[in-house]
């Protein structure tokens, strides 16, 4: 089977992406692990009918002119040195945004993928990916959150 990945920069505009870096601060996170009981652990918050979120969805879906249906949202919070580790999604792709600007962006974490590409960490970045796909996100080595915002879909 093909390795599906597609990655679309500058996706959102300058004033949205500011709205979304701001709403970041304002989410209520709890603990979680990509692997359950695999201790690694950073923050998650639900974002599940979050409006915003669900516009980010539909300008995506409009731009790769997919007509995806959202399973769940959420935004993974990371804090500095940690990072993921492998696993896979539910789902049949997994939009994934990335919100951050930082100085040492090079250093927020990329996203990696078991058997494929490692994509970049970059400021309005979206990556699109077949969810069976092992991936994880590098060690953030700033001194910064690395937000990340997920979309599991179904196509």
């Amino acid at each position: 089977m093909p390795m599906f990945v597609k990655t679309l920069d500058n996706i959102i505009s300058e004033d949205l992406l500011r709205l979304v870096q701001e709403e970041l601060r304002w989410m209520q996170y709890t603990k979680h692990e990509s692997v359950v009981g695999d201790g690694n652990v950073f923050f998650n918050s639900e974002t599940s009918g979050h409006s915003t979120h669900q516009i980010l969805f539909e300008i995506f879906n409009d731009k790769l002119n997919f007509n995806h249906k959202v399973i769940r949202s959420y935004v993974n919070c990371y804090p500095p040195q940690i990072g993921g580790n492998f696993h896979q999604d539910d789902g049949d792709h997994t939009y994934l945004f990335f919100p951050d600007e930082s100085e040492n962006i090079e250093k927020l974490g990329n996203l990696q993928f078991k058997d494929g590409p490692t994509v970049s960490y970059k400021t309005n970045r979206l990556v699109v990916f077949d969810a069976k796909l092992h991936h994880r996100a590098d060690q953030n080595l700033t001194n910064q959150l690395r937000h990340t915002i997920a979309w599991k879909t179904l196509i």
